[in-house]
């Protein structure tokens, strides 16, 4: 349990500290939210 905690803290850390961190963090979760889920539908 307190590796765990120890991750997110670090990650958290790495997120409010480090602007590359957070932009390359932020990019990603939207490719993978956004553009992601449209590649598995088929076009019309």
């Amino acid at each position: 349990m307190t590796a765990l905690l120890k991750d997110d803290t670090e990650l958290f850390k790495q997120f409010s500290d480090n602007e590359s961190f957070r932009s390359w963090l932020t990019d990603m979760v939207f490719e993978l939210t956004y553009r992601g889920s449209g590649s598995t539908k088929q076009a019309s």
